[in-house]
């Protein structure tokens, strides 16, 4: 389940003070002296690689350094091999490099196209909800994100190769990000070691699962009539249906537009009149979109059963 694992290894304390040792085994190699003294970096695997004196940074990917792709999915077992084969190719011991970045991730094999979803998932409370483009989907805040996104189109527009057993296969690709304070966040000190012990590797899969349950999940509404007794309550009726219909993009957008043109005084106004919209835009009498349903299932199934 891990993507993104980038590493700071203290050039003093675990390198004995030479981490330009690494250097001979390194490609594409560049040099640089400054104020602050030598410093070099370079490739290995789908790793970047820079040497200070005080120590080696490395930005990358675990998974495509291991299978050469991130659309298989690095479990536990695998973790482990990975990691050796980093050591090996470094010639060093990473096991006490310090992790200064963690994504989790995998790909859902799903039904229809993920763009079709991303209609379906609401809110995240402490989240910005962002969707940037057609194919990304994007929660922020502070400390993490989380993203869903189209992998079948990402990996033919790198020029990827798909395995066989996905061909012609909708990818739906959910990460989550940790990119700032992982040791507050997961309330331990992670490091290189720490990625293959398996209560952490449980846990922060279990977290995964947690970030997507917290996401509103909106219903497929039905146009319901019954229960209008007034012209104000069938306006109120016909504006909660439009806007579900347009989903939380129209939300969002709109609300930016506003503060853009700094249209009310008291910034409190959109709060408010978000919290407004977004309790409209929740369905009373919808039902379960087939496609959440079917979402839903594939993740609370990863999280039970991947090792």
């Amino acid at each position: 389940m891990y993507d993104t694992v980038n590493l700071w290894i203290n050039g003093y304390d675990t390198l004995e003070g030479k981490p330009f040792e690494v250097l001979p085994y390194l490609s594409e190699i560049t040099e640089r002296q400054s104020e602050r003294g030598y410093s070099c970096s370079g490739r290995i695997l789908d790793y970047t690689v820079n040497i200070f004196e005080s120590g080696i940074s490395l930005k990358g990917s675990l998974c495509k350094s291991f299978f050469g792709d991130n659309l298989q999915t690095l479990t536990r077992q695998a973790t482990k091999q990975a990691i050796e084969k980093l050591n090996d190719y470094l010639h060093i011991d990473l096991s006490m490099g310090k992790v200064t970045r963690l994504d989790v991730s995998t790909v859902i094999p799903t039904k229809r196209q993920p763009t079709e979803y991303y209609n379906y998932l609401g809110n995240k409370p402490y989240f910005e909800r962002l969707q940037s483009t057609k194919d990304t989907l994007y929660y922020n805040n502070h400390q993490r994100q989380v993203v869903f996104y189209d992998k079948t189109k990402e990996a033919k527009a790198k020029d990827v190769r798909i395995p066989d057993i996905w061909q012609n296969s909708n990818l739906f690709r959910y990460e989550l990000r940790y990119s700032k304070s992982l040791n507050k966040q997961l309330k331990t000190t992670v490091t290189t070691s720490t990625l293959t012990d398996e209560a952490f590797y449980r846990g922060v899969i279990e977290n995964w699962y947690n970030e997507f349950k917290t996401i509103q999940k909106l219903k497929k509404q039905n146009f319901m009539i019954d229960n209008i007794k007034t012209p104000k309550e069938a306006q109120e009726a016909l504006f909660s249906f439009l806007l579900q219909e347009a989903g939380q993009n129209l939300v969002t957008d709109y609300l930016n537009e506003l503060k853009a043109n700094d249209t009310f005084s008291d910034r409190k106004y959109y709060t408010r009149l978000k919290d407004t919209l977004n309790k409209m835009l929740v369905a009373k009498n919808g039902n379960k979109s087939d496609l959440m349903q079917e979402l839903e299932t594939a993740i609370f199934d990863i999280a039970r059963y991947t090792r």
